[in-house]
């Protein structure tokens, strides 16, 4: 495997009037090219502060960020936005889709977004529905359809452009437990039959076990990582 992540004693405080919170204390990890990873934690330990900077969302840090070798503490606002772009795909408790559009129409968004033409996008939108159980879905609304459904399409749109790795941030948060594991199961075939790079959030010990490496923060520190052959 190749390193893909390395963060370096990331620090992150917030200021609210004369107030500083320091929300993250020197966290360092490297996270290697195709590993399934969850990050775990309470409620307000820091995790979510954590992706939002791991998934270029947030370029406000102390410490040092390395992704496939390139610094990028130091890069541009624009930089920022082409890295997360072409590199990440996202995946939501609350799914986040276009609920007036159709499930292909939300797929071919990021496509579109990418300059992909017609044709590739109709062919990608077949190819990424069968891959999440999907095929004959196409022309369905998303406010027509389960949340374990609503969630495989969220998992299609978010690997649309092949990126290098995915955030699901609670991704099962919001399902009941035969569909969470359901969706979990879609997350670990995905990670092993097309080698993608999943790093989950999640406060259910269930959905971390299932991971090949599971990293433990409270209050803004990372107490335990931990690696297992699942």
């Amino acid at each position: 495997m190749t390193k893909l992540i390395e963060v370096n004693k990331i620090n992150k405080s917030y200021r609210s009037g004369t107030n500083l919170t320091h929300v993250l204390h020197d966290i360092s990890f490297k996270i290697e090219d195709g590993e399934l990873v969850a990050i775990i934690g309470e409620s307000g330990s820091g995790k979510s502060t954590l992706i939002n900077i791991i998934g270029f969302l947030d370029s406000e840090f102390e410490g040092e960020y390395q992704f496939k070798d390139l610094e990028i503490h130091n890069l541009s606002r624009k930089q920022y936005s082409k890295l997360r772009n072409q590199n990440v795909g996202f995946v939501f408790q609350n799914f986040k889709l276009l609920r007036e559009l159709s499930v292909a129409e939300n797929v071919a968004l990021p496509l579109l977004y990418a300059g992909k033409s017609r044709s590739e996008v109709k062919q990608r939108i077949s190819e990424l529905l069968e891959m999440v159980g999907l095929s004959g879905y196409e022309k369905q609304l998303p406010k027509n359809m389960s949340g374990g459904q609503q969630q495989r399409v969220s998992i299609a749109r978010a690997i649309a452009t092949n990126p290098k790795f995915l955030i699901a941030d609670e991704p099962t948060g919001a399902l009941d437990t035969k569909t969470s594991q359901e969706i979990m199961d879609l997350f670990k075939r995905l990670n092993k039959e097309n080698g993608t790079t999943i790093i989950m959030v999640t406060h259910d010990p269930r959905i971390a076990k299932e991971c090949q490496r599971v990293i433990e923060i409270i209050d803004g520190r990372v107490v335990n990582d931990t690696r297992r052959d699942i």
